[in-house]
């Protein structure tokens, strides 16, 4: 099977590095995907981490989308709860015409960021804990141009050639069902690891409805890769990435990228060391030799042909080695 590959870039920053160069590293990794042959990159959004460059994935969305020419381009996702519905169709509708059939409206659920960084996005007001559900019904109104809340209110600009396509995120069967139910496609997160993963996304191919937003079901799922000369050696170069997942199952705000040597001595006779190693075998870390094969397997297993990749290395050349492995490899 040939497998569409494609990229989750969440703009990582390393100790002593910087918010900008992450984003610059974006833009670079970006215009190499594009001449290399990925299927799409999205962005995800964070905020009042230091982990993470990127608080606007929608904006880097435009940056990328101007400097490239094939690749599909979008957001992994706006985090719903921070904006209206009708401000995020606005976004939709604006790039989706500027770049028709290349912009992926991708939606999540999560807050984003810590409690904090939640409240100053929602003016300091308490979040309204309505459904997101109802917001992503909202958002289709508007870009099909359908009467909604406010009746003839419509979201600039109109008539538009294609709509653009809508990505739910999830990682469980409740997400999955309301992809199935509004036609959307869904990325699973299978890197967050939740043993509910097969059932979810079957879940979401059996109940698909063909006659709402969009006539065919778009199943991806988002890994996380390490590949290297040795098998060894890529499960040392994810040791960061592995360290923030678990920061971030602690609810705490993921740290940049720490160096493997560093994490190794925090992580050596902790109380989290049983649970770090864990996460880091959940991680899809091997030599170019292989890694085709197990992602192979890994979209098999949930019946796909479209894998996301996250890959977040201390080393930025780490990174883009392994990206350049699984195109050449591919």
């Amino acid at each position: 099977m040939k497998l569409k590959l494609g990229i989750l870039d969440q703009s990582p920053t390393i100790e002593g590095g910087s918010a900008l160069q992450a984003l610059k590293n974006s833009i670079d990794l970006a215009l190499f995907a594009d001449k290399a042959g990925f299927h799409q990159v999205v962005y995800s959004e964070h905020h009042g981490v230091s982990a993470y460059g990127s608080s606007s994935p929608e904006i880097l969305s435009a940056v990328v989308l101007e400097k490239t020419r094939r690749i599909k381009v979008g957001t992994g996702g706006i985090m719903m709860k921070n904006y209206s519905a009708y401000k995020i169709a606005e976004w939709a509708k604006m790039l989706g015409s500027f770049y028709p059939g290349r912009f992926v409206l991708g939606l999540g659920k999560a807050p984003g960021g810590l409690k904090d960084a939640v409240s100053a996005l929602n003016n300091h007001r308490p979040v309204i804990l309505s459904s997101q559900e109802a917001k992503l019904e909202e958002i289709i109104r508007y870009i099909k141009e359908e009467k909604g809340v406010y009746h003839d209110l419509i979201a600039q600009p109109t008539d538009l050639q294609q709509f653009p396509e809508i990505l739910w995120l999830g990682s469980g069967i409740q997400s999955a069902t309301e992809a199935a139910k509004h036609g959307v496609g869904y990325s699973y997160a299978d890197f967050m690891k939740n043993d509910a993963g097969i059932e979810s996304t079957e879940t979401y191919l059996n109940e698909f409805d063909r006659n709402q937003y969009s006539p065919v079901p778009s199943l991806q799922v988002a890994v996380a890769v390490s590949v290297a000369s040795s098998a060894d050696e890529a499960k040392r170069n994810a040791y960061g990435m592995a360290y923030q997942f678990m920061q971030a199952r602690h609810v705490q705000a993921p740290e940049p990228l720490l160096s493997s040597e560093i994490i190794e001595q925090r992580i050596s006779g902790s109380a989290d060391e049983e649970e770090f190693f864990k996460i880091l075998d959940h991680i899809v870390a091997d030599t170019p030799t292989q890694i085709s094969k197990r992602l192979q397997e890994k979209a098999e297993e949930y019946n796909t042909d479209e894998i996301i990749v996250l890959c977040n290395m201390f080393r930025e050349k780490d990174r883009m080695d392994t990206y350049k492995s699984l195109i050449l490899t591919h």
